[in-house]
This record gives C-alpha cells, structure tokens and sequence, in this order.
C-alpha cells in the first residue's frame, strides 16, 4: 500500500510540475537570448559572443562533432572567420520542449565581409540553435548551424 501511494504521489508531482510550465515565456526567455547572442557578437565579436554562449559539450556539424566538442569546438569552427566581419541574426521562429530544458530556434542570419580585393560582401542564409538548460538554470547553447543560402538558378 505505502509502495501504490508513493507511486502515485510522485505521479501526481510529475504531472503537476509538467503543467505548471509556462512555454509561452520560456520561449520569450530563449527569443531574447538569441538576440544576446548576437547583440554580444556584434559589440565584443562573434568569436567572444560564441564562446560566451557556448554549453561545455557544445558540437557543430561544420566541425566534426565526434572530435570536437566544447571549447575546442568553438576554436575550430571559429578560427578562419574574418577578424573586420560582422555577422548579425534574428530568430523567426522560437520552441521548447514540454518539460522547458530544450529548445531552438531558427532564423536568418547575414554576414558583411570584405573581399581580398577589398569590395565589400554580403551574403546570407538561415540559421538554427538549439538550446538546452544547464544545471545552474542559465541557457547554453548546445548546437547551432548556419546555411547559406543557395545561389539563384541560372537562366537558360
């Protein structure tokens, strides 16, 4: 008997804790961490903002993600970005899990750099960052990935 109503007891708890999430803030608390995410890249550079944001087992896919995680993952996924490129983003579309310890988000994203030969370029493309809570309650980052977009076909 004490084993049914401690089952059910943690059942219950369960069941309340799950409902008692609010998504529609935790997604308005992963929105605005986004857009930390690339106000920091924009004022202290993205290397900083990457590594600021980045959860400790973070992968990319860029980089070999079974080599690579974490710091070391940053640094090489970050190492050739141009020092003088800005690159700045925005979410369009925000989701969390029902339990609130995963979410992402996806967007565009668009990088100014210059040329070799010193002409300005910009290009662009769509993003997605997955989000996981850490133990201490904070956001990390655990992935993220860009994609640039596809050159437009050529006439015939």
């Amino acid at each position: 008997m004490k084993k049914l109503l401690a089952s059910a007891l943690v059942l219950f708890a369960a069941t309340f804790a799950c409902a008692a999430v609010d998504k529609a803030a935790v997604k308005r608390e992963v929105a605005a961490l986004e857009d930390q995410f690339c106000t920091m890249a924009r004022e202290q550079g993205v290397l900083a903002a990457f590594q600021h944001f980045a959860a400790p087992d973070v992968a990319f896919l860029d980089v070999d993600p079974r080599q690579l995680r974490g710091r070391d993952a940053v640094l090489a996924r970050m190492k050739d970005f141009p020092k003088d490129a800005t690159l700045t983003w925005s979410a369009m579309f925000t989701d969390v899990s029902d339990d609130a310890t995963l979410a992402y988000n996806y967007g565009r994203y668009e990088l100014h750099a210059k040329r070799p030969d010193g002409t300005e370029h910009t290009s662009g493309g769509w993003f997605l960052t997955i989000w996981k809570k850490q133990p201490d309650g904070s956001w990390r980052y655990v992935m993220d990935n860009g994609t640039p977009d596809r050159p437009a076909p050529k006439k015939s």
